[in-house]
């Protein structure tokens, strides 16, 4: 059965470690008669001896030794446990777990992780990679502490920022038939029975365009779904089809002449890019700069939606 604790334990240690009482009494800002009393507790506990004297030197009997290399031991982990907590608190120390979708991990991500890290170089950082129902999932079960996706229903236990609002293109090669006529604008009512190509089931672009076209009552003619966001840009430079794009996916294309941009006529779907992050979460520190970082600590989380 132990008993002393970490205080009692420091006496004994500051005491053994210089040899003198009257040195710990000062360092520990108590008296001497103080120091005496708690070793003495402990002596008479545990029935041993743990200093002794030779003349006027104060020495660690066998059994003081053994203690003190143990409080040695104990004393050093918990002042690197409180360096630790330390180097958490100033961002010196931590990990950032967070959770994206495939175009916002090639589009947005880098900048941002390039200036959280121009800003705190010492924080390890964990991107995992998934559609944005995979990212609310990873957020849930508490393998990520943040994530950055295209708003899409979410669930209850999910609160969110948001964070921007990107307008989606709808593109396709300048050689596709009758492109001339779609690059004038076309109607919403247009897109009925065009060959889409779709992002997989879970994007948050593909739930976006899908409400966008059921509010319509428009059903385009879904000829090809893919997860690669780099193998529907090619699919659609090579004129198998037409797709949904943010801006910065594309616009290198559009402006070597590779994809045009079709205006839809009263104006096409928006993506709302949120920051998710589970209903109740104490934010680590990490995740607290990363938020700072975007801006979003003035801005109150939206309820999240039913």
């Amino acid at each position: 059965m132990i008993r002393f604790n970490l205080n009692q334990l420091k006496i004994f240690y500051l005491a053994a470690k210089h040899k003198n009482f009257t040195v710990a009494a000062q360092l520990l800002n108590i008296t001497q008669p103080a120091v005496s009393l708690q070793i003495k507790s402990l002596e008479k506990f545990y029935n041993i001896r743990l200093f002794s004297r030779i003349g006027k030197q104060l020495v660690l009997t066998d059994a003081g030794q053994i203690l003190y290399e143990h409080a040695d031991g104990i004393f050093r982990l918990t002042s690197r446990m409180v360096q630790t907590l330390n180097d958490l608190k100033n961002l010196r120390y931590g990990t950032l777990r967070m959770g994206t979708t495939q175009t916002f991990a090639h589009y947005f991500m880098p900048d941002l992780i390039a200036r959280y890290r121009g800003l705190f170089p010492d924080i390890r950082i964990v991107l995992f990679e998934g559609s944005s129902v995979d990212n609310l999932q990873s957020v849930v079960d508490g393998k990520n502490e943040l994530g950055i996706v295209g708003r899409i229903p979410y669930d209850r236990k999910i609160d969110y920022f948001p964070l921007v609002e990107e307008p989606l293109w709808l593109v396709a090669s300048p050689d596709y038939p009758a492109i001339q006529k779609m690059t004038e604008g076309i109607s919403v009512v247009g897109l009925q029975g065009l060959p889409v190509i779709f992002r997989e089931k879970g994007s948050s672009i593909r739930h976006v365009v899908s409400t966008f076209c059921e509010k319509h009552q428009v059903t385009p003619k879904v000829k090809i779904e893919s997860g690669s966001l780099a193998f529907i840009r090619d699919l659609v430079v090579h004129g198998h089809g037409l797709s949904f794009f943010i801006k910065t996916a594309v616009i290198d294309e559009v402006n070597a002449g590779k994809l045009v941009v079709l205006p839809l006529r009263g104006g096409g779907p928006h993506l709302a890019i949120d920051v998710v992050y589970r209903k109740g979460t104490h934010f680590s520190y990490a995740a607290q700069a990363f938020l700072d970082l975007l801006g979003v600590e003035e801005k109150k989380p939206k309820d999240p939606q039913p």
